[in-house]
This record gives C-alpha cells, sequence and structure tokens, in this order.
C-alpha cells in the first residue's frame, strides 16, 4: 500500500457521490437483453487534475463490433456539469466507430469529479456505460480536501498535504498554527507531502469553518481544508459561484480587487458590509453578460497584522442578501519563504464545542461525482 493511500485510510473521508449504479432493465418484447455490441476506447476518460474553475474536455471511440447496423438513441450524462456531442439518431456500421465528445464544467472548490455517461442503442436494454472522471486542485491540495465532521463523525484526524507537481514546499500554518506533523520535524528539508494531525475540539468556543493552509509556494501561498458541518451546509441568497472566498496573497497595507461571480443576473448588488474588524470591504463594481454577475469587492487587511486573514462579508441586494467568508494571508512585499507569516502553538484540545462557526456554502461547494460541479 502507498504512503498517501496509507493516509487516505485512516483519515477522516467525505467520500463524492458515486456513480449511479449500471441500469438494469427487463428487455421489452423485440429487444434483446444486456448492452449493444460496441466497444469504447477509453471506457474510462481521465481528464486529470484542473486548476480551480477551469473545465476540460476529451472523447471517447465507440466501435460497432457486431455484423449490423447499430443505431444510438440517446446519451444521458448524470449530471448537469458533464455534456456530450450529440449523437442521438448516429447509425454505426458495422466495424465503423463514432466518436463521442465530452466536456467537464470547472469547479471552484477542489474536489474529485465522477460521472457516468449511459449510451441507449435502439434494440438492447441495457445501455453502454461510460465513465469521466478529473480532479480540481491547487498547486498544492489536501487529501481529503474536505473533513466531514457532521454529527457523529471524528472531529480529529489526519491529512496529507502534498504538491501537486511533487516538489517540495513548506506548510507556513493551518489556521493561524503551526501544524503538528507526524514524521517531519521542523528544521528538516522540505517534502513534497506531510502527514498532519488535527483536532477541530482545540478550537474554542467554535471551530473554523475551513482550516486554512499557508506556504511558501508563490502559486499557492494559500487555500483551505473544509469543515463539513451542519452549521456549514447551504444558506444560499444569491446563486453564487463560491461561497468561501480565497482571496490569495496581499501585501501589507496594501488591498486587492476580488471579482466575485454569481449566476444571479437580475438582482444587482447595491451595497457591501464588512463582517468583522480585521479588513475594510468595499464595492468597486460589478457586470454582467446576461448569464453571469461579477461583482468586484476591494479587501483591505486593517492593522499591522500579519500571516492569516479570516473573516466574513455580506452581499446585500435589494432584495437578497448573501453573507461570504473570505480568507487570504498577509505578507510584506517580496518577503519570500513564510517570512512575515506567524504561526502560534497549536493549543492541546478542550471541551468540545458546543457548535462550529457558521460559513455558507451551497450544492456548489460539495464534492460531486460531477452533479451540479462549475
Amino acid at each position: 500500500m502507498s504512503f498517501l493511500a496509507a493516509v487516505v485510510l485512516g483519515a477522516v473521508v467525505l467520500a463524492a457521490p458515486q456513480v449511479e449504479p449500471p441500469l438494469r432493465v427487463e428487455p421489452a418484447p423485440g429487444m434483446q437483453a444486456g448492452a449493444p455490441p460496441m466497444k469504447a476506447e477509453p471506457t474510462v476518460l481521465d481528464l486529470g487534475i484542473l486548476p480551480p474553475k477551469q473545465g476540460a474536455k476529451g472523447s471517447f471511440r465507440l466501435s460497432n463490433t457486431s455484423g449490423v447496423p447499430l443505431r444510438i438513441v440517446a446519451v444521458t450524462p448524470s449530471c448537469k456539469c458533464t455534456t456530450t456531442s450529440s449523437l442521438a439518431g448516429t447509425v454505426v456500421a458495422p466495424g465503423a466507430s463514432v466518436e463521442l465528445e465530452a466536456a467537464l464544467d470547472g469547479a471552484a472548490m477542489p474536489q474529485m469529479h465522477r460521472a457516468s455517461i449511459r449510451v441507449a442503442v435502439e434494440g438492447f436494454a441495457q445501455p453502454m456505460e461510460l465513465v469521466v472522471r478529473a480532479e480540481t486542485a491547487r498547486a498544492i491540495r489536501s487529501n481529503p480536501a474536505i473533513i466531514n465532521a457532521v454529527a457523529g463523525r471524528p472531529r480529529s484526524g489526519r491529512v496529507v498535504i502534498d504538491s501537486v507537481d511533487k516538489q517540495p514546499f513548506r506548510i507556513c500554518a493551518i489556521g493561524g498554527r503551526e501544524p503538528e506533523y507526524i514524521g517531519f520535524t521542523l528544521g528538516d528539508a522540505p517534502r513534497n507531502a506531510y502527514l498532519v494531525r488535527y483536532d477541530l475540539d482545540s478550537w474554542q468556543p467554535t471551530f473554523p469553518a475551513s482550516l486554512v493552509v499557508e506556504t511558501d509556494r508563490p502559486d499557492c501561498p494559500v487555500f483551505e481544508v473544509w469543515v463539513r458541518n451542519e452549521a456549514t451546509l447551504p444558506q444560499p441568497g444569491f446563486r453564487m459561484r463560491e461561497y468561501r472566498i480565497n482571496a490569495g496573497r496581499i501585501d501589507t497595507g496594501s488591498f486587492v480587487d476580488l471579482p466575485i461571480e454569481m449566476d444571479d443576473t437580475g438582482d444587482e448588488v447595491i451595497a457591501v458590509e464588512a463582517g468583522g474588524p480585521e479588513a475594510s470591504i468595499e464595492l468597486v463594481g460589478q457586470r454582467t453578460d446576461g448569464k453571469v454577475r461579477t461583482v468586484v469587492v476591494r479587501i483591505m487587511p486593517k492593522g499591522p497584522k500579519e500571516g492569516l486573514l479570516y473573516t466574513s462579508m455580506r452581499l446585500h441586494g435589494r432584495l437578497t442578501e448573501q453573507p461570504l467568508v473570505v480568507f487570504a494571508t498577509v505578507r510584506p512585499k517580496d518577503a519570500t519563504g513564510c517570512t512575515g507569516c506567524p504561526a502560534e502553538p497549536a493549543p492541546a484540545a478542550a471541551v468540545p464545542p458546543a457548535a462550529p462557526l457558521a460559513a455558507p456554502s451551497t450544492d456548489a461547494d460539495r464534492p460531486r461525482s460531477a452533479p451540479e460541479a462549475r
């Protein structure tokens, strides 16, 4: 068993929704039982690792291995996030083949994607089953990407934090604290993967909705590990593309103008309200292309504090309002490594908190085998 596989088995894992089981249909009169005599290459289309919000596409080649023409009557993906070329009505001659294109929409949140595609052929009770899979991840990722802390599940465990390109890096802080490494000592040479321990009950009186990881990688200075709990489940107002906003790295004393996307195009955002004293947040502007409204907000951390910025904001429309979580890492301009990224010692676990810090999320935030992935 590999190191990564062994760790995942010991971690608190929230599995992505599974692909629908093969459809079993009793053949109607005149129909043949089982799947059609077609061969797919490949049977599983692996689109690889995708950056957040970036989709991908590929294709299957479907070959008729029988001695008679086969007519495709329907191609049905298992989720809205997956689209295919239209082959309904296509007749594939004996020994011939046809290409089926499949595209996966991008997702904002790191997650695993797995979707099925069913190809129905005239005269056969069982459709042909194909699979599309991919992973959305930043340059540095967590495995699992989500900590499942719903009622009855453990609130302590381990995660692997590794680099997609296998290059060494350092973890500067997790949730503003020193990482609790397993099998690694500060001062050792940087690695491309770390095993770290977490204990949600060490946060009092409430544990956070996300464990924010700060690193020394310029292409991934900060990312989150979502803590899934009853209090972090959907509280939608606007139909946001993401409900926990990664503002990246902000230079000390500076600000960042951040575009935030939503599917609502009719209800204009009138005002933006900061949810705490950690930063000033103001509305810069907004635009719409008829399908997506992009709201630009300016985030300016307050005070001389460096390191983790974890706060909230609220978008206000005429009839709707939407709370959002915002996080970033604040460091001196031109600072390299973990300079300017302080980390507090991790305290021992205490009495379990009454409830976690609420953070909004929607279906767009759940790992999907792509039913609604974006």
